[in-house]
């Protein structure tokens, strides 16, 4: 260990890139290593991880994104999957870096909303914005177990009105050195896929038509990108919007690629067009 931190033995080449250049930060920033107790019961010192950021908000770009989040911790519902330590004190975690890349659009969509809906109409082109009407983070619908049953939050939400005024969102999903194919749908307790996730599969009719046999027989595992898909398009057709889904993460990521192609080839050829991937290098 030297002061950028511990090693982590289980880390990819990757990941070990990005909680160095984490641990780089936190060196510049004057942060003491938070001690991480590990599922092998001892105590390590990873260098992504402080002690104090409720306080500092030192993992936050502007102080407007540290002041959100902790309105949204101290307003948290429910439902809602914010963790303050991972928000606060995680340098690695992609839940800040949503924060910071989306809360600089939000907070210039309040002082102005023609710049905002210019910004992300640049940024986005390939979608049919018109103006936007808001950004948010860590969304979850109240209704989430009728739509799909699933609490898999969109990292961040982009609400939009068309040149026909018809009313449609853009659903994203962060990744910074996490992987997509894991937190699969299953029934509590079992391999079994969730029956609520087949049920919606089925309802929606956008997959290839044999894809719900291939999810039974575990050819198909509904892991996260399936499950922030099958929230958003049954949100959408609930209230009539359009809907589209991003997945955003480092050019470099090794997995986002194949998993995203994974999703769009079981979709019918129509919806395609609705899951997309962008770099985070190009979107900033």
């Amino acid at each position: 260990m030297d002061k950028y931190g511990e090693k982590y033995s289980g880390d990819s080449k990757f990941v070990a890139d990005c909680r160095q250049l984490q641990s780089m930060y936190r060196v510049e920033v004057n942060e003491a290593i938070r001690p991480y107790k590990g599922r092998d019961g001892k105590t390590h010192y990873y260098g992504n991880y402080i002690e104090s950021g409720e306080q500092s908000g030192n993992n936050f770009l502007t102080e407007y994104a540290f002041s959100y989040a902790k309105y949204r911790v101290e307003n948290k519902k429910e439902y809602e999957t914010i963790e303050s330590d991972r928000l606060f004190n995680n340098l690695l975690s992609s839940q800040p870096m949503a924060f910071n890349l989306f809360c600089p659009l939000r907070e210039m969509l309040e002082k102005s909303p023609e710049a905002a809906t210019a910004a992300i109409k640049a940024a986005l082109p390939m979608y049919p914005i018109h103006s936007v009407t808001s950004v948010d983070l860590e969304f979850i619908p109240e209704d989430y177990a009728e739509l799909s049953g699933d609490k898999s939050a969109m990292d961040a939400i982009i609400r939009f009105v068309n040149g026909s005024d018809k009313e449609g969102f853009i659903g994203i999903e962060t990744k910074y050195s996490e992987n997509l194919g894991t937190n699969v749908a299953l029934e509590k307790g079992t391999n079994k896929p969730r029956a609520k996730s087949l049920e919606t599969v089925r309802r929606l009719q956008c997959f290839k038509p044999d894809i719900e046999e291939r999810i039974t027989e575990g050819q198909i595992r509904l892991t996260q990108i399936y499950r922030n898909f099958l929230l958003s398009e049954s949100y959408a057709g609930k209230y009539g919007l359009d809907s589209y889904s991003i997945i955003m993460a480092p050019a470099r990521h090794p997995s986002t690629g194949k998993e995203v192609d994974s999703l769009r080839n079981e979709l019918r050829e129509e919806y395609k067009n609705k899951i997309n991937s962008i770099s985070l290098e190009d979107f900033v």
